[in-house]
């Protein structure tokens, strides 16, 4: 796959939209804890959808063919968080080269595995002792592909990680609305994924400095993610390359 190009985008135009899903959304359930997990509580609540109304957020939202355009963010540490025993954010999208910083603020034990959803391979292992420590992983975010982040210790505590080398994707809000800006002009293949209820794509043209409003509703619960070193297959929410 053709390496990312950067350049000074002249005309770019803006792709948004909002993510919406029109079946019966999953409601938050109570997770009754034990003594076996101190720290914890006696009650975790599991959002699997975050949504407002039919407005579905934790989506994301990328392009999937896309091999020049505007520069990657200098931005390049990550964080995700072990919050009140689960994790924080649940989804999202990062780009590689880069680092992500596993963070706590419990007073529990965790030791967060990251896996290769390609593989079933872990990548990278995140023990914690206490509230306050970093565990830095500098070498986990090096190519496209989809992760999953788990508890060892608290099964019920998951994240996703979409791992780009462009920087064209977003994540919605939990109002459902997503922006991809200064997007060259052309046609592309545009996708969005969420963990639980699927996927959908569709071809975008964008004109220079126009924008598109997209209504993107998601089909339900997707295949199994198929994640390639160059990006995913075509049915698959990896990103693509």
């Amino acid at each position: 796959m053709t390496p990312y190009r950067a350049f000074d985008v002249t005309g770019g135009a803006t792709i948004g939209g909002t993510i919406n899903f029109d079946g019966l959304i999953p409601a938050d359930s109570a997770i009754q804890l034990g003594e076996e997990y101190p720290g914890c509580g006696r009650t975790i609540t599991d959002q699997r959808v975050q949504h407002s109304g039919t407005r579905i957020g934790g989506t994301v939202v990328w392009l999937t063919d896309i091999r020049a355009g505007k520069p990657l963010s200098v931005e390049r540490r990550f964080e995700l968080t072990n919050v009140d025993c689960g994790l924080n954010p649940s989804v999202q999208a990062v780009f590689a080269p880069g680092t992500l910083n596993v963070a706590s603020e419990d007073v529990a034990m965790h030791r967060n595995r990251i896996i290769n959803v390609a593989t079933g391979e872990t990548e990278a292992i995140a023990p914690f002792n206490d509230n306050g420590e970093v565990v830095p992983l500098d070498r986990l975010l090096t190519r496209p592909a989809q992760l999953e982040v788990v508890c060892d210790l608290h099964p019920w505590s998951k994240a996703s990680i979409l791992v780009f080398d462009h920087p064209y994707y977003a994540v919605s809000s939990r109002t459902g609305e997503f922006g991809l800006e200064n997007v060259p002009p052309g046609t592309y293949q545009l996708r969005a994924w969420h963990p639980v209820l699927g996927v959908v794509g569709q071809a975008v043209t964008v004109a220079p400095g126009q924008t598109t409003k997209l209504d993107l509703r998601l089909a339900g619960p997707g295949p199994a993610a198929v994640p390639a070193a160059a990006g995913p297959a075509a049915s698959a929410p990896v990103p693509a390359r």
